[in-house]
């Protein structure tokens, strides 16, 4: 098949890491397959080249790419106050046209929302290509800021969200959560294949790998590493987690590290806070964060986010770490294995605010004082990755694929 993957944009992120993923590994099954991103100012190339090095990469990038920069800047300013106005869409939409005519695009498999909105137009010229969106979790937390008009609200959501989902012939849901969008517009998602896809992970260590060794970190091997890879925004939980750390750390006597993986001006501003503790280790972006995982004895993830399938908690799993998170979306069904057992220990999800420092301490606590427990979970962890093995991920979006292509000639 010829396949366009296409997504908003190309950094470090879930949506973007896993679409990257699985144009790579189409590829490798044998298919035709084209990046698509909407934004050329924000791809990092590095990331590209890593998680998928064989697929071509398809960009709007006009020769005045200064002004279209301020066009895009421009786009984002009418969104921040309310308006539903993008003068950069029409060059996409142009643009997007011809690369299914010239590409002869056979199947597209959008990942994010805005990217999904965007194809959903263009295909419409081409009544026998079926539009495949992988929902990541991003429609439901547009959905809640829309409701509560509070934070980033995109203008005319509902209806941007209808037309969407009135032109989409197949979804690959993560959890059930994410379809809260599509029975909100139930009259127009009749004909929708729906079908429940784990995102596969081919976990790779990579050459930079040794600079995260515990040895390289002066780490001493007794000590007990909690860590966290998550994006840098604070709903994250970076900062309950570092106090609930940092309570444990002054209660036992064992030595102790937290590793903390992302970037951003919040977490710089945090790593300036916290600077007086040693035993925080702040490593900013790391290319391909296995690499550090692997020095870990507990992988954590904090998020007040309406998560689906988050990347850390299948990477902590992939290097056989027990898992501290909070019960969100798909991750309970995450870390249990076929046997019904779980690879760690879940807290409340808040229902307003960060994360419940008291409740991420009593986790913590739970695998510093309790080594059986700790080590049965990691061994667990091994078995529960199964799930996320790629060639599974590969058979069941092609099933999806050809299913949609065939529903649309009969």
């Amino acid at each position: 098949m010829n396949i366009l993957v296409a997504v908003e944009e190309l950094r470090i992120g879930g949506a973007q890491t896993f679409a990257l993923r699985l144009a790579q590994a189409l590829h490798e099954a044998g298919h035709r397959v084209y990046l698509y991103a909407m934004y050329w100012q924000y791809t990092e190339h590095d990331l590209v080249k890593r998680l998928a090095p064989d697929v071509e990469l398809v960009e709007y990038r006009p020769a005045a790419s200064s002004m279209d920069t301020l066009l895009l800047r421009a786009d984002d300013w009418f969104q921040r106050h309310g308006y539903a106005i993008s003068l950069r869409r029409r060059a996409l939409v142009g643009h997007l046209r011809q690369v299914l005519w010239d590409k002869h695009i056979e199947v597209v498999s959008s990942n994010t929302f805005k990217a999904d909105a965007l194809l959903a137009e263009v295909v419409k010229d081409f009544p026998r290509v079926p539009l495949i969106v992988t929902m990541h979790g991003d429609y439901e937390q547009f959905l809640a800021f829309y409701r509560q008009q509070q934070q980033y609200v995109i203008p005319g959501y509902l209806t941007k969200l209808a037309s969407t989902i009135a032109r989409t012939n197949g979804v690959a849901y993560l959890s059930e959560q994410n379809l809260e969008a599509i029975h909100l517009n139930h009259t127009l998602s009749g004909k929708i294949l729906l079908r429940q896809i784990y995102n596969g992970l081919e976990g790779r260590v990579s050459a930079e790998a040794p600079k995260y060794t515990r040895q390289q970190l002066s780490i001493p091997s007794e000590a007990l590493v909690f860590g966290m890879v998550a994006r840098g925004v604070p709903e994250k939980g970076w900062e309950p987690v570092i106090q609930a750390y940092q309570r444990l750390s002054a209660e036992i006597s064992r030595p102790t590290n937290l590793l903390l993986v992302g970037a951003s001006p919040f977490l710089t501003q945090l790593s300036e806070k916290y600077q007086g503790d040693k035993s925080l280790r702040f490593l900013g972006f790391v290319n391909n964060p296995i690499d550090c995982v692997g020095s870990l004895d507990v992988g954590i993830l904090a998020s007040s986010l309406k998560e689906s399938l988050p990347n850390s908690i299948a990477e902590y799993l992939f290097c056989g770490k027990a898992v501290i998170s909070t019960d969100v979306g798909e991750i309970r069904q995450m870390i249990r294995t076929d046997e019904g057992h779980e690879a760690g220990l879940l807290i409340e999800f808040p229902q307003e605010g960060l994360a419940d420092m008291d409740l991420l301490y009593q986790a913590m606590h739970q695998y510093a004082t309790n080594a059986v427990l700790l080590a049965q979970h990691q061994q667990l962890a091994r078995q529960a990755f199964t799930k996320f093995d790629m060639s599974r991920c590969i058979a069941a979006y092609t099933q999806l694929y050809q299913e949609s292509i065939n529903a649309l000639h009969q």
